[in-house]
């Protein structure tokens, strides 16, 4: 095999001085295009135990792999990057479609449009950063992997053939990339939760008899010992599976048993979301699925999350609009409407519904903090006052949720002097009020400092800031 590849290389070499001086004599530039020798021979010396010890099965079809190495081999480490990405996304596809893809499109897409998404070909409409954020929440992938593949992505973005750049990528960097994408994608195992969850909504559908006690308690058991974020996913799927129209009624009923358990272990947030899919069937005139939502709630004794006052229910789907003009082409223009909307309901901070407080604060950071491009700093420029009006009139308490809101929000930056961190950091100084207790603002000041040092998205994992923010904020 080293025989081999030994060939391969001289090849290699010998097509490569030949392809430039063919730059050379087209009279194009040649210089900076591909990679030096040596980086071109320390991708070679290190790449082929890397794909070797890979599954065969998983090798057989990754196309996408041999692009990688290939454009590697010649030099294009910036193509390469893009093609192991490709890889990436393809492999993270045929993950949600072993979970369910019902239950990614259900966190992913927004109620009043989930019905354009049904099958594995919809996963093309859905953006990589979208599909990372929602395999985060459904827990299908850890929240270390969602990190590293934020900066992937944001590299490829930045320095990827994707875009126009000047940028060089070395051997070191590329290899990196490649196997925080090979080990903890591409020949990644779905979790035993997952593929518990998986087997529980496929033996529903296909099980006819009643579920008796022993296998309920044994499922509660197993669910016990789920995480809020899986059993939240459980009871999604559940409700999803029991309000489809060609649930059989013996399937049903099942599904009413099992869901009255899985209930308890869930967090009211996921409760909320789905008394807002009632809310919906009502408006959309859909009255046998509202009837069906209604007595899910009933058993499993949640007709309180059903109660939501038309302010909060109101604001809560606003956020969803705004959230989705964001992540549109065209949201510098789109923002504005929603953000207005919402702040016509937010007079003063009393006026924040207190169940969806975490939702506004987080669409309202997201689209604050903005995208990594230069023009308009990344913000909408119409909504920006909305956005900076409701950082302005925040309480005490609400502010320190805000700021451990914020911790989520810096993980996926990574240049602490880009556009979003410097975005990230005029939020914080929205945040301070001279009758704000001391230690609140002096944990302000403390952001604001780093924030100037180009260090923010540090700030959370230093020391100093764990000590002087101890007892005060509280993060999970």
């Amino acid at each position: 095999m080293k025989n081999e590849i030994t060939i391969v290389e001289q090849g290699i070499v010998s097509q490569v001085t030949q392809f430039e001086k063919l730059l050379d004599t087209l009279g194009l530039p040649s210089q900076n295009v591909i990679a030096s020798m040596d980086e071109r021979q320390n991708i070679m010396n290190m790449l082929p135990n890397m794909i070797i010890n890979m599954p065969e099965e998983q090798k057989r079809d990754a196309r996408y792999l041999s692009k990688f190495v290939a454009g590697a081999a010649i030099g294009l480490f910036d193509a390469s990057l893009n093609f192991v990405w490709d890889e990436v996304i393809v492999s993270l596809r045929k993950k949600i479609v072993f979970y369910g893809l019902d239950t990614f499109f259900d966190s992913a897409v927004y109620d009043k449009i989930r019905d354009q998404y049904n099958d594995e070909e919809d996963l093309l409409g859905i953006k990589d950063k979208v599909l990372l954020d929602t395999l985060k929440k459904l827990e299908w992938i850890s929240d270390i992997v969602y990190r590293k593949l934020c900066h992937i992505l944001d590299m490829r973005n930045q320095i990827g053939a994707s875009h126009p750049n000047t940028y060089d990528i070395n051997s070191y960097e590329l290899l990196g990339w490649l196997q925080t994408c090979v080990k903890e994608v591409i020949a990644d195992k779905p979790s035993s939760n997952a593929i518990h969850v998986k087997d529980i909504m496929e033996n529903l559908r296909n099980n006819k008899q009643e579920i008796d006690e022993i296998t309920l308690s044994t499922i509660e058991k197993a669910v016990s010992e789920f995480s809020t974020g899986m059993a939240g996913n459980l009871l999604r799927s559940l409700f999803g599976l029991y309000i489809a129209d060609n649930t059989l009624p013996e399937v049903r009923k099942n599904i009413l048993k099992l869901s009255a358990v899985v209930w308890k272990y869930c967090m009211d947030d996921i409760k909320y979301d789905l008394g807002e899919k009632k809310l919906l069937y009502k408006n959309n005139l859909q009255k046998e699925k509202e009837d069906l939502a209604y007595t899910f709630f009933e058993k499993c004794k949640g007709l309180s999350y059903l109660t939501l006052t038309e302010r909060s229910l109101a604001l809560s789907s606003l956020c969803d609009e705004l959230k989705y003009a964001h992540d549109g082409w065209d949201n510098y223009y789109c923002e504005p409407q929603y953000a207005r909307e919402i702040m016509k309901y937010i007079r003063t901070s009393s006026d924040i519904p207190e169940d969806r407080f975490q939702k506004i604060v987080n669409t309202f950071l997201t689209c604050r903090i903005g995208r990594e491009v230069s023009y308009c700093k990344g913000v909408s420029q119409g909504a920006l006052q909305y956005y900076d009006r409701f950082f302005e009139i925040l309480t005490e308490e609400q502010v320190k949720a805000t700021i451990i809101e914020l911790k989520y929000h810096l993980e996926s930056i990574y240049d602490g002097n880009g556009i979003r961190a410097k975005n990230a950091g005029k939020v914080v100084k929205k945040l301070k009020r001279t009758e704000f207790s001391d230690r609140l603002n002096e944990i302000i000041d403390y952001l604001i400092d780093f924030s100037d040092r180009g260090l923010l998205n540090k700030v959370f994992n230093e020391k100093g800031f764990k000590d002087i923010s101890s007892g005060i904020l509280n993060f999970n």
